[in-house]
């Protein structure tokens, strides 16, 4: 009959008969009850002849619903023996795992929903508990993480985005050539990456370089584990971003010192120092020019700022090396502390920056990833269990941050 077929074909019921239908308060229940020729022993998997049904029992599953109209399955089950093996069971129940109430295909529908949109939604949608969509979702994810290997894996970036206001971070390590995070720690030092680097040594995986920032801590743990073999490589958006950070102190030292007319022509420059000569308007560039006149140094400490950024467009090594000579010089000619500064922590991070014309890595996939995370975190109002959330973590690069509209 058509509900049969509807029942093997959308719940996945195989070798089971609807012995009826029953309609409650706009709800659907579905009875069935197991084919006599496709019954088997729990315990030795001996067929229908040779076994005797001893009692009955009864399990309700959640099923696909329909629109907003729940569907169930209302198992009528038999205890059986077999002459086989001897053992008396409950039947074998294929349609569903273990003492889960639902189907496995209605688990499976809660998954792909997971993928696009928060848990809260899920629930409200299928109209189940909110722990219950999480408990599927979270074994889903433990299957798919156990079967994960570290396998091939050539290019990570490392970086830390806080997890909670008071300082509290979280380290995660992307593999730049697939997108996925493969390691994910609470901590921002390098008792949060020696373990998974641990791990890579242990699996031979052939790991030629790690792009970070600056951060020491990140630094040693790549050579505590793998000594010299393996490429530290800073990124350019960090370094970049201490040369804004050393032309903005600059600027507001000189703002606490000077007086007058000179501290009025600094007043609303401070983006203006900070952008990029290409991205300046035309209105912006005699601004610029105004200021060079009224403050020498600080328009040098900006074009030191933007000759830095031409450093990752070189060709090779070798002419990185110039670079970093003739920059270095030029910035402590001056008499810019900052830049000074600067340039002492670029020359003691002289291997990191020179790496990068060999592999040519950046952390901006893992920094775009961080943004994802975010939205992940505000979809979600936060996590409570920070193991589900690791788990979100490793997966979400297949997520879809989907909004409505």
């Amino acid at each position: 009959m058509a509900t049969t077929s509807y029942l093997y074909h959308a719940m996945n019921l195989v070798g089971y008969v609807l012995r009826g239908t029953e309609y409650v308060n706009g709800w659907t229940y579905f009875e069935v009850e197991r084919a006599a020729h496709k019954r088997t022993c729990r315990n030795c998997g001996a067929g229908w002849p040779h076994l005797t049904l001893e009692g009955q029992f009864e399990r309700t599953f959640f099923g696909l619903p329909v629109g907003n109209r729940k569907q169930f399955v209302v198992l009528r089950g038999h205890r059986q023996e077999c002459a086989i093996c001897g053992a008396t069971a409950r039947e074998p129940i294929p349609f569903a795992e273990g003492s889960k109430r639902y189907l496995k295909t209605f688990g499976r529908f809660v998954v792909e929903l997971c993928r696009l949109m928060p848990i809260k939604y899920v629930a409200w949608h299928l109209g189940v508990s909110w722990d219950l969509v999480k408990e599927i979702y979270e074994e889903h994810l433990q299957k798919r993480f156990a079967k994960r290997r570290l396998v091939r894996i050539r290019y990570i970036a490392v970086d830390e985005f806080a997890t909670h206001k008071g300082q509290r971070y979280m380290t995660v390590v992307m593999d730049l050539e697939t997108g996925a995070v493969l390691h994910a720690a609470e901590g921002r030092g390098a008792a949060a990456l020696v373990p998974f680097l641990e791990r890579l040594k242990r699996a031979h995986v052939p790991l030629k370089a790690v792009a970070m920032d600056m951060s020491e801590a990140y630094a040693k743990a790549v050579r505590q584990v793998f000594g010299d073999k393996v490429d530290i490589v800073h990124d350019p958006y960090h370094v970049v971003a201490l040369a804004n950070e050393a032309i903005d102190e600059t600027r507001r030292d000189m703002v606490r010192e000077l007086q007058g007319d000179e501290r009025k022509a600094l007043k609303g420059t401070r983006f203006l120092l900070l952008k990029g000569l290409e991205n300046l308007k035309q209105s912006s560039l005699g601004r610029l020019a105004q200021l060079m006149e009224v403050n020498e140094p600080l328009y040098q400490g900006y074009l030191l700022k933007e000759e830095l950024r031409t450093f990752w467009s070189l060709p090779d090594a070798g002419a990185g090396a110039a670079f970093l000579d003739d920059w270095t010089r030029q910035a402590r000619a001056t008499e810019l502390k900052h830049f000074r500064r600067l340039a002492d922590t670029l020359d003691s991070h002289r291997p990191g920056l020179l790496a990068y014309f060999r592999h040519r890595l950046s952390t901006g996939p893992l920094e775009g990833l961080n943004n994802k995370i975010k939205v992940l975190k505000r979809q979600a109002y936060g996590f409570r269990d920070m193991a589900f959330f690791k788990l979100r973590l490793y997966f979400i690069h297949e997520a879809a941050c989907v909004l409505p509209g």
